[in-house]
């Protein structure tokens, strides 16, 4: 019985950050698809300024990610992810309700510092209380699952029912948010679970330094995360110059995530889990790449929506196989921190690639040279991260998991 409840126990824990994923997403993707519509036409800003803006963001989650792991590993993740939300909830909010630009800066900052604490601290959970599951994979497979219903729910709750980009979506969104920094206030366990949180020593970390194999990968992330986050700024960008409603870009956002709610743990039983994470990667870039080129020949509605099936494809190889890795790479008591730094490394990745990317579509989204180098890049990265397959470090750390998941 005892068994049976601590089972229960952890179960509804995961189910209770799984729902967090979902009401996150939403709330964020209610905003994304439209904030750099909604800084051009209703704040009056240029493409330049807006790539610096978003830019801002992912810089300073760099910062609090690794801070936001550490705490996680200190006093707990309850506590990390009900401030996170709350922080979000103002961040949001205040896109709308101010008029200066410095001060859509601030929100930036403050957006970024929020995500930071948040994000190592969700998964950090997740991976700890999967710890007995066979298959990690599996559970971050449903967590994007559960991450896309919640964007699913958010381009139709946007341009369906709140009608598109207006101040109304963003306090509507900073409302989720605030009923989530309850929901982890009163339904998550305190502390760290079942395990007792614990100060790790400076020295420790010393220790991830000479992780060959998790600061190799960490690098070749910075690349993978600068070419994903393009979508986010691109697709809004172009959409605003060839249709005649571009708020209904919110609705390809809703599209891509209802094709990953049904196909995910199809490609991730028959793909992701048969083959090298690595080589799982690579064929994610490519169709990432893919689909950010193939934006460069989008007229119509019909052919955004098609660029973006070709992306979500990569994204479905990608996501849970980057969170995965990471999880086999770290130790139990550090957790927290691993994802923390992987974090950190996102955060450099999508704050490069949006001052790059705001940078070449400023010379305009009609012109081949932004999306010819995002296609050339995804080409590029494909290749150094294949070429990770046979690197003998990182063959070892994977083939000792292999055998770890059989036993």
């Amino acid at each position: 019985m005892v068994v049976f409840s601590h089972l229960k126990t952890r179960r509804s824990h995961i189910r209770v950050l799984l729902l967090g994923v979902l009401l996150a997403h939403l709330g964020t993707f209610m905003v994304v698809p439209l904030l750099p519509i909604f800084l051009k036409v209703e704040k009056g800003l240029s493409i330049s300024e807006i790539g610096f803006i978003l830019a801002v963001s992912p810089f300073t989650f760099q910062i609090s990610s690794l801070l936001g792991g550490w705490l996680a590993d200190l006093i707990g993740r309850r506590i990390i992810l009900t401030v996170g939300a709350w922080l979000n909830a103002a961040a949001i909010s205040g896109f709308a309700f101010f008029d200066q630009i410095w001060m859509y800066f601030l929100m930036g900052l403050l957006s970024g510092i929020a995500v930071g604490l948040s994000a190592p601290s969700t998964k950090a959970a997740i991976a700890t209380l999967a710890d007995q599951d066979e298959n990690k994979t599996t559970v971050f497979s449903l967590r994007g699952i559960a991450a896309n219903a919640g964007i699913v729910s958010a381009g139709i709750l946007s341009y369906f029912v709140l009608g598109g980009a207006s101040e109304l979506i963003f306090y509507v969104a900073a409302g989720l948010y605030i009923m989530l920094g309850f929901i982890n206030l009163f339904l998550l366990p305190r502390g760290c679970g079942d395990a007792q949180c614990k100060s790790v020593p400076l020295r420790s970390y010393a220790e991830i330094l000479k992780n060959k194999t998790f600061l190799v990968f960490s690098i070749v992330s910075i690349f993978i995360w600068a070419l994903y986050t393009q979508l986010s700024i691109s697709l809004p960008l172009r959409a605003e110059d060839i249709l005649p409603d571009p708020s209904a870009v919110s609705l390809i956002w809703t599209i891509n995530a209802f094709i990953v709610i049904i196909l995910q743990k199809p490609i991730s039983a028959l793909f992701i889990e048969k083959m090298n994470p690595m080589f799982a990667l690579a064929i994610g870039m490519l169709f990432i790449g893919g689909g950010l080129g193939s934006i460069y020949f989008s007229t119509n509605f019909s052919w955004l929506i098609l660029s973006g099936l070709i992306f979500i494809i990569g994204e479905m190889f990608i996501m849970p196989t980057m969170d995965a890795t990471i999880s086999r790479m770290a130790t139990t008591q550090m957790i927290g921190v691993f994802f923390g730094i992987a974090s950190f490394v996102s955060g450099i990745g999508e704050g490069a690639g949006k001052f790059i990317g705001g940078q070449l579509l400023s010379l305009g989204t009609s012109t081949s040279t932004p999306w010819i180098t995002f296609a050339l890049a995804s080409v590029i990265i494909s290749g150094m991260i294949a070429w990770l397959t046979f690197w003998k470090p990182l063959k070892n750390v994977l083939s000792e998991t292999t055998r770890q998941k059989r036993k």
